[in-house]
């Protein structure tokens, strides 16, 4: 068995606490902390999802949003 958690002020916490009884003795191995990817590579999936939105959206979201001159 496996089980991966993370550590909350220095108390182990992990992820499925029902699957260890009470007393169970455990071996801790640490990972790395993964480097966060960049923005576009994190949402790469939803490009697109959403059709007919205008192609300037990003820069003129308060156009759109709140009805204000384009920039």
């Amino acid at each position: 068995m496996e089980l991966e958690g993370v550590v909350h002020n220095g108390v182990i916490v992990p992820d499925d606490a029902i699957a260890l009884p009470e007393g169970m003795r455990v071996r801790i191995s640490p990972t790395p902390a993964e480097e966060p990817k960049p923005f576009g590579e994190r949402f790469a999936q939803f490009k697109g999802v959403v059709p007919g939105l205008p192609a300037d959206l990003a820069e003129q979201h308060d156009h759109y949003r709140l009805g204000t001159s384009k920039r």
